[in-house]
């Protein structure tokens, strides 16, 4: 949530240029963490609207210092009609693309156009300068008859928590104009200190019952816890006079032995970071060797499909390998019929000699 410009206004101030990508890097996050799209920060102001709307029914809202428009988008989802501004040139232009036709870059200091039924301000006029935060006061107040309001008592080392102030001295300028805290609204769901004001004409007697009515129950609150604690501390004090009856003798002793044992203690703690430590070293040794393991793993699955391939190529030598031996059998049974048949006279040979003899 940011503030408003510098130019034109005595004192301590921010500028658009502080709530650059750098604050919100730095504060929420950088990036896409703060943004609509983020699951945490989008169930976050969901909630937050659903609760605001439940404790104040508003058909328009106005966000002052919306930032990048998270709960304007929230609101809308709700089904009001919201807008938001904020000083912020980068914000506006970071927001969610569904929501940035309902932002408009301005200082919170200027005044509203138009009224609505609620204005919310979470966290935003701690970071202007006290003139400039009066002047938004009146903007709001004149823009509506119910403003959620929250701005930081506390985190005065914040660079840009330039006009810090108590709850009361908010809710006494929120008087001024006329606007009254409702007692009996609980908003510790946004901040510790986030609180509703309401346009009211109250009778110094109505203010006073309404403030007593939540005053009287912390007091009696404060007044019970301080009485327990007392309590528990007249029952330390009985307990170590029980314990220490010679005037602290024991005390001291139990003392010492408390010191020895956080001594132990610490040493024990070194001992296991020391185990810790040789765990982590040996655990890095298992993960080497079982790298090893799979490499070789690997190398021998490799050499396996490799005997595989070699056995299968052998099989198939074999079978050509018998093929041809077949083959070599077969010609040699017909080099032998054909050696024998060279052997054997020859037909021709027969019938030459038969006819011869005829001839005689």
């Amino acid at each position: 949530m940011s503030g408003t410009s510098s130019t034109g206004s005595p004192g301590l101030t921010t500028s658009s240029e502080d709530y650059g990508p750098a604050y919100y890097a730095s504060h929420l996050g950088g990036g896409d963490a703060y943004s609509w799209d983020s699951d945490s920060w989008r169930e976050f102001f969901t909630r937050m609207a659903r609760r605001i709307l439940d404790v104040s029914p508003a058909s328009t809202v106005l966000d002052v210092g919306c930032g990048k428009g998270l709960l304007v988008q929230a609101f809308v989802l709700a089904g009001t009609d919201a807008h938001g501004t904020d000083i912020s040139e980068h914000a506006v232009e970071a927001s969610h693309p569904d929501v940035r036709d309902r932002l408009r870059v301005r200082s919170a200091s200027e005044p509203i156009d138009g009224r609505v039924d609620l204005v919310t301000c979470i966290e935003v006029l701690e970071h202007m300068a006290p003139d400039q935060a009066l002047d938004a006061l009146d903007a709001m107040c004149g823009a509506t008859d119910r403003i959620v309001f929250s701005s930081s008592p506390v985190d005065r080392a914040e660079p840009t928590h330039v006009n810090v102030h108590e709850t009361h001295q908010w809710a006494a300028w929120f008087a001024d104009r006329g606007f009254f805290r409702r007692t009996d609204v609980d908003l510790g769901f946004i901040t510790p200190w986030a609180c509703m004001f309401e346009r009211a004409a109250l009778s110094s007697r109505e203010v006073v019952d309404r403030y007593e009515s939540v005053i009287g129950p912390l007091v009696g609150e404060t007044l019970a816890k301080r009485e327990a604690l007392l309590a528990a501390h007249r029952t330390i004090a009985e307990l170590r006079e029980q314990v220490a009856p010679d005037g602290g003798d024991r005390v001291e002793a139990l003392e010492k032995e408390v010191l020895e044992a956080r001594h132990a203690q610490l040493v024990n703690r070194d001992h296991v970071v020391g185990i810790e430590a040789e765990v982590g070293r040996q655990n890095a040794e298992i993960l080497r060797l079982n790298g090893a393991l799979r490499r070789l793993q690997g190398r021998e699955k490799r050499l396996s499909e490799r005997k595989v391939s070699q056995q299968k190529r052998i099989t198939a030598l074999q079978r050509k390998l018998d093929a041809a031996r077949k083959r070599n059998a077969a010609l040699t049974r017909q080099l032998a019929e054909h050696e024998a048949a060279a052997n054997r006279p020859s037909l021709v040979r027969r019938a030459v000699r038969k006819l011869r003899g005829i001839g005689r």
